[in-house]
């Protein structure tokens, strides 16, 4: 989060709905596919843009780990990132929920996504 302190630390998560939860909320940080050619800290530089349209000067590797590992279905490269800045105008909720419409097949999901900040001890309390 941009306006995060180290004495105050927050952080921009993802309050979303997802179809296979029966429209319940649930909370997520930054995803996304590593495009071909691209490395994993370029894809995550690109996915915090896109999702929290914002950008960071200090980028530390947390690991690689493996997801699903029954079927070896990928890789999660998380990371920690700071040193942030918004880099242009984020949408209040109402402005987000009106540029939803129904999606033409192949489009990317329409699944209601809104950031919000959130303190370390919001984000403990969540996953308790």
């Amino acid at each position: 989060d941009p306006d995060s302190s180290l004495d105050n630390p927050s952080f921009l998560i993802l309050k979303q709905t997802k179809y296979a939860l029966s429209s319940q909320e649930s909370l997520a940080v930054v995803g996304g596919i590593i495009e071909p050619g691209e490395e994993a800290v370029e894809a995550a530089k690109r996915e915090v843009d896109e999702e929290l349209h914002v950008t960071c000067n200090s980028w530390t590797p947390l690991g690689t780990y493996r997801t699903d590992v029954n079927r070896g279905m990928g890789w999660v490269h998380p990371f920690l990132a700071r040193d942030c800045n918004y880099s242009k105008q984020v949408k209040s909720s109402a402005e987000q929920n009106a540029d939803v419409r129904e999606p033409d097949v192949g489009e990317p999901d329409t699944e209601e996504q809104n950031i919000q900040s959130m303190t370390l001890s919001d984000v403990k309390a969540s996953v308790m």
